[in-house]
């Protein structure tokens, strides 16, 4: 009999043993993609205009590829959610997929106003990778073994392919201002 309690024993503390390495188990280093997604997410509103590169609304819509990842500089009428190549009829450029976010909500709201001609400055970003990126964030915020939470995809990336992430905005005076 003490024979069984001495298997029993030591079957127990093996289990204790398994059971305890299961428990202490170290998250992975997962630094450098902490870093990585840091870097990319700082990409988003720091275009200047000295760096960014004029490009015209009709070739953007054309061939939004060209420009990915870059900052851009480009003209058009907005009315805070949709580009336009001019104010005749406010009609959107025929196959325009570009949506916007705004840097400073406050310009974003004056356009929402009233449309108007601006210059626009910012990143020309594609809304997949963007939105994988995000996604990528989140699961790497989470605690080991955690269902991550919904990533926040807001905005003209619900909607959009690609969306310019407007660092500066300069409103030009109008006559309809």
């Amino acid at each position: 009999m003490t024979g069984d309690r001495s298997i029993a024993r030591i079957a127990g503390a093996a289990l204790l043993l398994a059971l305890g390495a299961c428990a202490t188990q170290v998250a992975p280093d997962n630094s450098a993609e902490r870093a990585a997604n840091a870097a990319y997410f700082n990409g988003d509103f720091n275009c200047a205009k000295a760096d960014a590169r004029p490009i015209d609304l009709k070739l953007l819509n054309a061939a939004p590829s060209q420009d990915m990842e870059r900052c851009v500089a480009l003209e058009a009428f907005t009315d805070g959610s949709a580009l336009y190549v001019n104010a005749a009829h406010m009609n959107p450029v025929k196959a325009s997929k570009v949506g916007l976010y705004w840097k400073d909500d406050a310009i974003a709201h004056r356009l929402k106003l009233g449309p108007s001609f601006v210059v626009i400055t910012g990143r020309l970003r594609d809304c997949a990778k963007h939105n994988a990126m995000t996604a990528q964030a989140a699961k790497l915020q989470s605690a080991p073994g955690a269902v991550p939470a919904e990533p926040a995809i807001i905005g003209a990336c619900k909607t959009a392919a690609a969306a310019i992430f407007v660092s500066d905005a300069e409103i030009v005076p109008t006559a309809m201002d």
